[in-house]
């Protein structure tokens, strides 16, 4: 099998690439002679450190893996901008701490996800029409529900790894803590109590939703166009 689609790497796609990989590879380097020369040095932290930064290897990886493995290359501006979130959440805001040092930080990032999850779901829609030739005859609004609702599954599950995680490592991903939205905390951190310590959760899920509804309304219209040209040629 053999996607239909085909794009040509442009150069701002492959210059980002190798800038990243260059400074995640650098950076990770520092990490461990820290880790083994340092005595002084919070270990904890750079584990930490080192974790993201192998996951932002592994996320330049997946395109190449998805090529290899079904055959499929995923479209230049959906690589460019899940590298650019992976590069947002993972390094700046882990490694450089943006969610300690800027409180709109995770809810930027959580409102693009919902616009790149809702995006991915139309462009597998696509891939499937063109690869399978299967005519989209399915309701405009009916796809448009079924990826918006995907996408808030997907920040439903991605709450519970969260929560998952603070509980097992006490992290503070799901910025439960009053005195910091750092994802590492200190001992002397207060956390939030009752209602308030709901407060990041419920919004995250919130601003998935709000991002893929803003796509699904684009691509409804989209939809809903095709099939009236379709419908006319016959």
């Amino acid at each position: 099998m053999k996607s239909s689609i085909k794009e040509k790497k442009p150069y701002y796609l492959i210059i980002a690439r190798k800038v990243i990989f260059w400074l995640v590879t650098i950076m990770l380097g520092i990490a461990v002679l820290l880790l083994f020369t340092r005595k002084d040095a919070n270990k904890g932290r750079i584990i930490f450190t080192m974790v993201q930064l192998i996951g932002m290897l592994f996320v330049l990886r997946i395109p190449q893996f998805i090529k290899n493995k079904y055959h499929f290359q995923i479209p230049n501006m959906l690589d460019f901008i899940l590298i650019a979130f992976a590069f947002s959440g993972l390094i700046l805001g882990d490694v450089f701490n943006f969610y300690g040092r800027f409180p709109y930080w995770d809810s930027i990032l959580h409102t693009f996800s919902g616009i790149v999850i809702a995006y991915v779901g139309f462009i597998v829609i696509e891939f499937l029409d063109k690869e399978y030739t299967i005519p989209l005859s399915v309701s405009p609004l009916f796809m448009s529900l079924i990826v918006v609702s995907v996408a808030l599954a997907i920040g439903a599950v991605w709450e519970i790894g969260e929560y998952t995680v603070d509980d097992i490592f006490h992290t503070n991903n799901q910025q439960y803590m009053k005195s910091t939205r750092a994802t590492l905390y200190d001992e002397e951190d207060i956390p939030l109590e009752g209602h308030e310590a709901l407060n990041d959760t419920m919004k995250d899920l919130m601003l998935d939703l709000a991002g893929a509804i803003v796509v699904a309304s684009i691509e409804y219209k989209k939809i809903e166009s095709k099939q009236k040209k379709a419908l006319l040629k016959k």
